[in-house]
């Protein structure tokens, strides 16, 4: 439905042509500043609109920043299912639509970068909403809000009238035919302009800029006047005229030439300098304010006066948690109740919901080493595996074969009530290998290795005994080069959580289950023998002191070579045996 602009508005037109043609303006009458909305005077004398605020660098910046923050996240559509799963609903009518291109000349980045910059600026953001191939909601076709005006119907449904950018049409849309985000609000209808609220505050900071230009203009030199003896000038045109001769030859392209004075004449400045009328605190102040105005941190637009290397990522954070994250989730509930419920007896299957969500968690990513710290601790305590952690950093996954999809499980914790488990063949505690590291017990003495027991086969063979002393050597070396990395590995962390036992026992923890696998491979005993000897000696650690936690590491250090080469050599010995039998 259309209709001819009303005459009125014809009339304004055709005003504002004329008095661009008989004021002698150097724009033409048709240029946009003719046609364009004027904007509120400030008390400070400034024309306010959303087009002279942007003049301002800090409305712009954090203009800037809020909509490509929001732009850059990815806006993903998501099912979930009723045993609380989540999962990517790639093949929803919507999903190429705002996670790829929105109309068919931009891209999501652009669309959803125009809408947030309008929201931020006039308080509303409108899409009229095109069917199409991709289905009921093929299109979203961004438009300018000065040119929407909103309607309640009796029914308490809404219209929305379009001007033409173009022509003199009106179009009407209903509700179902637009998405409109709008902030802040006062009826439910549209949101508030933060630029018209906030006229008092951009208008001042226009104006010390205005202020400021001519003072760079006039060579940052405060007013003057000329004086001399007597009667100089004739008349008032004499005077003008000479005051406009020195203007010229003393300012833009003529300041720092030689002035010439004559008839006596002298210049004198009035001296008033900008630190007496606080007027860089005062711009400071005003750039401040509008940060407020838009939850932007300072150091976000590059006020960096109050940042340190100590808060500026908590400031990020806090950015997040207390700008974006409120941006996000009305972007995500208004395309839930505009565009994805509308669309629900269509795409749906029964099995879930869906809904929007802008992915923020690439904002919250700390220093590198912060970021392996909490994947440690998540790996260590079982709920993220390896692939997990190179899905989060974007990095290939590792195969199913190198353990990419394990999860792995605290060795020394058991869940509340639960009896320990009895340890299996092979493992440190049974009849194969001593109970503690350097510890021997009733059954199996360290002084006597399975292999020097005459009970065993082929003990009383010279050859078989000067084997086992050469292999023993070898053993021991390697069996000394794990531990001495085990204990300087966990004297490091000592020396770091000193103060900490919960930490050091955390670290500890992801230590040894790596630690575990390359003492299996390293020596070749069964992954069970070497996770229990690593078990053993985290218990030894333990909610141990500092200083007995260093006593305990030189005790593993001195027995633990001992004790893993007699692992080593037992199980090579019950190979021998099961080969021969």
């Amino acid at each position: 439905m259309s209709a001819r602009m009303p005459l009125f508005q014809r009339i304004a037109y055709g005003a504002a042509v004329i008095r661009a043609s008989f004021m002698g303006q150097s724009l033409p009458p048709i240029d946009d500043y003719w046609w364009q909305p004027r904007g509120s005077d400030s008390s400070a004398g400034m024309a306010v609109s959303p087009e002279t605020a942007m003049r301002l660098s800090v409305v712009y910046s954090c203009v800037r920043v809020r909509s490509e923050t929001l732009a850059a996240c990815p806006l993903e559509i998501f099912q979930r299912f009723s045993d609380g799963r989540e999962e990517r609903a790639t093949d929803h009518p919507l999903y190429q639509v705002l996670h790829n291109s929105p109309n068919q000349w931009q891209t999501s980045f652009e669309f959803i970068e125009l809408m947030q910059t309008h929201l931020d600026l006039r308080g509303n953001a409108f899409a009229r909403i095109l069917p199409g191939p991709r289905g009921a909601i093929d299109q979203l076709i961004p438009i300018h809000p000065d040119l929407v005006n909103v309607y309640r119907l009796p029914n308490g449904r809404l219209k929305y009238q379009v001007r033409s950018r173009f022509t003199a049409e009106i179009d009407w849309f209903t509700q179902d035919e637009m998405f409109h985000l709008r902030g802040q609000s006062q009826d439910g209808l549209v949101g508030l302009s933060p630029i018209a609220l906030q006229r008092e505050t951009i208008g001042n900071a226009l104006g010390m800029q205005d202020y400021f230009g001519r003072f760079l203009r006039n060579d940052a030199q405060p007013r003057g006047y000329l004086t001399g003896p007597g009667t100089l000038f004739r008349d008032d045109a004499a005077r003008a005229e000479y005051k406009n001769s020195w203007q010229k030859s003393q300012t833009g392209e003529n300041r720092h030439t030689t002035a010439v004075l004559d008839r006596g004449m002298e210049y004198k400045t009035i001296a008033m300098s900008n630190k007496d009328a606080q007027f860089l605190e005062a711009i400071k102040a005003s750039r401040e304010e509008i940060c407020g105005m838009y939850l932007v941190p300072p150091h976000k637009v590059a006020i960096l006066e109050r940042s340190t290397n100590n808060n500026i990522e908590h400031q990020g954070i806090e950015f997040v948690t207390g700008c974006m994250q409120l941006i996000a989730n009305r972007w995500e509930r208004r395309i839930a109740v505009d565009m994805i419920d509308p669309l629900t007896e269509v795409v749906g299957d029964g099995q879930g919901e869906y809904f929007a969500k802008f992915l923020l968690d690439g904002l919250l990513r700390g220093a590198f080493k912060d970021r392996m710290d909490g994947y440690a601790i998540a790996k260590i305590n079982g709920f993220l595996n390896t692939n997990g952690v190179c899905r989060f950093e974007n990095w290939n996954p590792v195969s199913h074969e190198d353990g990419g999809d394990d999860y792995w499980r605290p060795l020394n914790m058991l869940v509340n009530g639960q009896e320990p488990p009895e340890p299996a063949p092979g493992q440190i505690g049974t009849e194969d290998t001593p109970a503690t590291p350097g510890k021997p017990d009733t059954e199996n003495d360290l002084d006597n290795p399975p292999d020097d027991n005459p009970d065993d086969e082929g003990a009383d063979d010279p050859k078989a005994r000067a084997l086992h002393a050469r292999l023993k050597v070898f053993a021991l070396d390697a069996a000394g080069r794990m531990v001495r990395r085990e204990t300087a590995a966990l004297r490091k962390l000592n020396t770091r959580f000193a103060e900490d036992p919960a930490a050091f026992l955390s670290s500890a923890e992801y230590f040894y289950q790596e630690h575990a696998h390359t003492v299996s491979r390293a020596l070749n005993i069964s992954p069970t023998a070497a996770m229990q000897y690593a078990a053993v000696n985290l218990r030894s650690l333990a909610l141990q002191s500092s200083g007995e936690r260093a006593a305990v590491l030189d005790w593993i250090e001195d027995t633990a070579p001992e004790q893993l080469a007699t692992m080593a050599l037992g199980k090579k010995r019950r190979q021998r045996r099961e080969l021969s039998q």
